[in-house]
């Protein structure tokens, strides 16, 4: 049995953070566990791409700055490694670093970000899909990795956590190659799930202070949670995140795959809990509308509409009044199925592989995710009838 550690923390202020920071090493057996002097750490944060911090889709700086503090007073050295989404370049790795506040985490507390475009190619035994892995050259050269995920919803994969994250140890466009190769659901998971293997942290330190609930995992609403999660296995991690948000872990597909794989618990009675009971900061209304979608089409698909099951599936739509002709959503399609025209987007729908890599980079939050009319009044209907339950 793993354990994981919940820390309650309230705000992001130095002082909250490097003491929560304290207690979940603490918990886990100490900071000198993991850093000893002249360790090479790398910090793997969520930078999707650029997005203030108080909108609550990459991780704190705070927390970079204050764990960046406690590994330095350990005798450790401490890199920031992060590909964020769409290209894997000098530029946009400053500017996502700027913009997300990293920039000045890093120079208060001495961490060095990574400007580093080299890539090695690794062998993946333990992958089911992916036997070899490229991967960021400086996160394989690091003696240890801790894993700093957001909780957030995702439009794809219902859910970023922990397993999700470590997909940003990919270089740049290399990310697109697998969205369009393994676009099925439980193929992508399974892809994530590989790569996560192939460059496993040694800890996973989960930011929930503010995590995102809605049209996640960059478009979505911040929620407050209070929250530090923590431990060796990012599985059991997001397995516990995902108790808290009180959705069902077996219905997100990194965690049913991960089951199925026998990497990730089943229930979470087998993960030792160290800190806050989950029934007394449980959130019932958490709002993760791809959880929904999902569980219905799996329900419709049985049925009398199995043969639409494709076509349930939800499918973005352009903005227009928010769209700035920026052409990003065309240049980080997978599956080269935006073009433009008159400045704008125009999608072909046939040929989407609702990978929603536009919704996830678009700088205008511009590309909104619909779904089938059919999924609506189902989700409709389960929720009325939850409530009434209640």
């Amino acid at each position: 049995m793993g354990q994981v550690v919940l820390k309650k923390c309230e705000s992001y202020d130095d002082f909250s953070v490097l003491q929560a920071l304290r207690e979940v090493f603490d918990a886990l057996g100490g900071i000198e566990k993991y850093i000893k002097p002249g360790t090479k750490v790398v910090l793997k944060p969520n930078l999707v791409r650029k997005k203030r911090p108080e909108e609550g889709a990459t991780t704190h700086p705070s927390i970079i700055k204050n764990l960046s503090v406690l590994i330095r007073e350990a005798g450790g050295m401490v890199t920031v490694v992060e590909s964020p989404g769409g290209l894997f370049t000098t530029s946009l790795l400053k500017g996502v670093y700027s913009y997300c506040g990293i920039e000045k985490a890093a120079n208060d507390s001495g961490a060095i970000l990574n400007y580093d475009l080299s890539e090695i190619e690794i062998d993946n035994p333990e992958g089911k899909y992916l036997k070899k892995v490229t991967v960021v050259k400086a996160i394989k050269d690091a003696d240890i990795i801790i894993n700093l995920p957001k909780l957030k919803t995702h439009g794809q994969m219902v859910y970023t956590g922990a397993v999700k994250n470590m997909f940003g140890a990919v270089p740049g466009e290399l990310k697109a190659e697998y969205h369009y190769r393994m676009s099925d659901y439980s193929e992508f998971a399974n892809a994530l799930i590989d790569i996560y293997l192939s460059v496993k942290p040694s800890l996973n330190i989960m930011d929930a202070i503010t995590g995102m609930e809605g049209e996640g995992p960059t478009s979505g609403n911040p929620r407050h949670i209070g929250l530090i999660i923590a431990g060796e296995d990012a599985f059991e991690v997001d397995f516990t995140a995902l108790n808290i948000v009180d959705a069902d872990p077996i219905s997100v597909p990194i965690i049913n795959q991960g089951i199925d794989r026998k990497l990730c618990p089943s229930k979470i009675d087998q993960i030792n809990i160290i800190g806050e009971n989950i029934e007394n900061i449980k959130i019932t209304d958490f709002d993760m509308p791809q959880l929904d979608t999902l569980k219905s089409i799996s329900f419709l698909s049985r049925g009398f509409f199995k043969h639409l099951t494709k076509r349930l599936k939800p499918f973005p739509v352009f903005d227009y009044d928010l769209c700035i002709g920026c052409a990003e959503c065309m240049r980080v399609c997978p599956a080269h199925v935006i073009s433009m025209k008159n400045k704008k987007p125009e999608i072909n729908l046939s040929k989407c592989i609702s990978c929603f890599c536009c919704q996830e980079l678009c700088p205008q939050k511009a590309v909104i995710i619909k779904r089938h009319p059919i999924i609506d009044i189902y989700i409709k209907y389960r929720r009325k009838k939850r409530l009434v339950k209640r």
